[in-house]
């Protein structure tokens, strides 16, 4: 059955193929090629839509691979020798086993893996080639965020850095809950807790900032509501763009969905589905059709 299939997948594409400059199509497409009962019958076209369907990721990324490496000018071959360093190290930490299980084989999971890291470094392209739109209106900054429980403990971080220590160390010494990391935020950003925006946006200030106050309710061992106050000390580094554009263009390209940057660079490089590219990138007996 599995070699009837083939055949017929061959003689499909054959019959679909027009010239290379117009839409092919699938002659005599009502043919049905399997019956049943019931009346239940397959068309050609039936069979087509199924190919169709079901290998279009497949072209999709194969296109996109292409437009990466000949337009776009990424450079595939660090990302294949990240791939296959990846492989290597997870083989020799004996996760091969696992890998063949969930991918079916190591080289599904190279080219899987692949796939991602061109779409990713496609993500940055779409950043930068949309920077200006993609930036518009989200007051990005670049910054530390240190949090306390204690309001003391926020004073004291803030004497120390007066006096000399580094913003992370004081931090750190005076018991913050995280060691302050340079990041940048926008200000769409989820993660900032509401008086954190309020204060970026009521001022243009670098540096240390006032201590920040966020009030939340809860209940204490006895079941008593009580209030719980978090308390947040930014450093802002900058706020001028051109200082951390990379790191800023980085974070734009993973707010952005695969969906979109597909669709993208698809409409920009003028690439559209017809019949006639799925015959030239489906059919493995191309070469001998063609």
């Amino acid at each position: 059955m599995k070699k009837i299939l083939c055949i017929l997948f061959v003689l499909l594409l054959a019959a679909g193929c027009s010239s290379k400059n117009h839409y092919s199509y699938v002659s005599e497409g009502d043919e049905v090629l399997i019956s049943g009962p019931n009346k239940y019958s397959y068309t050609k076209n039936d069979l087509y839509a199924s190919l169709k369907k079901a290998s279009e990721g497949a072209i999709t990324n194969e296109i996109l691979t292409r437009i990466a490496r000949n337009i776009e000018g990424i450079d595939l071959d660090s990302i294949y020798a990240d791939a296959g360093n990846l492989i290597e190290t997870y083989v020799s930490m004996g996760y091969e086993s696992y890998i063949v299980a969930s991918y079916g084989s190591l080289e599904a999971y190279r080219q899987s893996y692949i796939s991602s890291l061109i779409l990713s470094e496609l993500s940055k392209q779409y950043a930068r080639e949309n920077y200006d739109t993609l930036v518009a209106d989200k007051k990005p900054v670049k910054m530390q965020i240190a949090t306390f429980e204690n309001l003391e403990d926020a004073e004291k971080c803030i004497e120390d850095v007066k006096n000399g220590s580094t913003f992370d160390m004081a931090a750190v010494n005076n018991n913050a809950a995280n060691a302050p990391q340079s990041a940048v935020y926008t200000d769409d950003d989820a993660s900032l807790a509401y008086e954190i925006k309020e204060y970026l946006n009521s001022t243009e200030n670098t540096g240390l900032s006032t201590i920040l106050v966020s009030t939340a309710s809860s209940t204490d061992e006895n079941g008593n509501a009580v209030d719980v106050n978090t308390y947040y000390l930014l450093n802002v580094e900058s706020r001028n763009t051109e200082d951390f554009t990379e790191e800023l263009i980085e974070l734009l390209a993973s707010s952005v969905s695969t969906d979109t940057v597909k669709e993208y660079f698809l409409s920009t490089h003028d690439i559209k589905f017809y019949d006639q590219d799925l015959y030239e990138m489906m059919s493995a007996a191309y070469e001998v059709l063609k």
